[in-house]
């Protein structure tokens, strides 16, 4: 198992957070999803075809919604991730 100092895991919390904005949900529209970026921008989050043949996810989406959670999205797509903000350890 590698352990990575505090300094290790800011600089790849920082890389990573460069593909990726902050998202609040706003309003779901099958199979769009609406957001608001930090800045106040709003977005449309594009679905992939296993996300809108999956219950689970949009039952995930709608907790994630009605709890005002953030949510990261990628800058370039707009497009949910599978992960989380951090970078995966080497």
């Amino acid at each position: 198992m590698l352990v990575l100092s505090t300094n290790e895991r800011m600089i790849l919390m920082l890389i990573n957070q460069t593909d990726f904005i902050a998202t609040q949900l706003q309003q779901i529209v099958y199979p769009n999803i609406t957001a608001i970026t930090e800045t106040g921008a709003s977005i449309t989050i594009q679905t992939n075809q296993k996300q809108r043949d999956d219950p689970a996810f949009w039952q995930s989406i709608s907790a994630i919604l009605k709890a005002h959670l953030w949510v990261p999205v990628s800058k370039k797509y707009h497009e949910l991730t599978d992960h989380d903000w951090l970078a995966s350890p080497v």
